[in-house]
């Protein structure tokens, strides 16, 4: 845990920091096939950011706002270089993401396509980028530019229960409220990856400590706070929801 009187001196003498540029899609790396992108660099274990606008929700506080330009960087580094799919599984462009995966089955379906699950910390610094930021797409909360502040819908959790697949399926399609990969064009991480923040959970493979192999990463429709550092590792690996979604990471390509 970082002590907040040291991360606050941290982050003053932070100031001096260059502007970030505007996010947009680098291009294709001739290290990756052209529907991913490389994502390459440094990745610290623990980031923290001063945060400007927390607000409560029941006995939750979310920050919706923090200091722009301001990181601390704390812990184990890890040099990091892997190709990422641009979009949540089918990885197309205008297609609806695949949900009702749970961990298994993403990891199956990657490796059919000769890819495997990204890492907890691959899927972070895909996210936040050599600015460390705490979203995606910036500093602050926007619901404009992801698709993450739909109203939340009462669930009939009994729907998912095992060998319940066409209730499960029925009720994922009365749930949904998620848009077609790459829809929304700002939603846009530093390494041109879309759809990071909202839209559907990612399943990535989980950190070392954590309970269970696979966590989920980046919010869905209804969770606008959840930023690049939000991971949820509550879940066994089969767990498989109205919302739980997956993209492939692979190896850069042998020259």
């Amino acid at each position: 845990m970082l002590d907040p009187l040291l991360s606050l001196v941290a982050l003053v003498l932070a100031l001096a920091v260059e502007p970030m540029p505007a996010p947009g899609d680098p291009g294709p790396s001739a290290d990756c096939p052209k529907d991913m992108r490389l994502v390459s660099g440094t990745h610290h274990e623990l980031v923290a950011h001063l945060c400007l606008d927390p607000r409560g929700e029941g006995k939750a506080t979310h920050c919706f706002r923090y200091a722009d330009g301001l990181s601390v960087l704390e812990g184990p580094t890890t040099e990091i270089r892997v190709c990422m799919d641009r979009f949540e599984a089918p990885n197309q462009r205008g297609a609806r993401p695949l949900v009702l995966q749970s961990f298994r089955s993403a990891e199956r379906w990657c490796a059919a396509r000769r890819k495997r699950r990204c890492t907890e910390q691959e899927w972070e610094l895909a996210c936040e980028g050599s600015y460390h930021l705490p979203l995606a797409y910036g500093w602050g909360v926007d619901v404009k530019i992801c698709n993450s502040d739909k109203g939340w819908r009462q669930v009939d959790f009994e729907a998912f229960a095992p060998g319940r697949e066409e209730d499960a399926a029925r009720e994922t399609d009365r749930l949904w409220q998620g848009s077609p990969s790459g829809r929304y064009r700002a939603c846009i991480s530093p390494f041109g990856l879309y759809d990071l923040n909202g839209n559907v959970e990612e399943w990535v493979r989980s950190r070392e400590g954590r309970k269970f192999p696979g966590a989920l990463m980046g919010g869905f429709w209804a969770k606008p706070w959840t930023g690049c550092r939000g991971t949820n590792d509550a879940h066994e690996p089969s767990f498989r929801f109205y919302e739980t979604g997956f993209r492939c990471c692979r190896s850069p390509l042998q020259k």
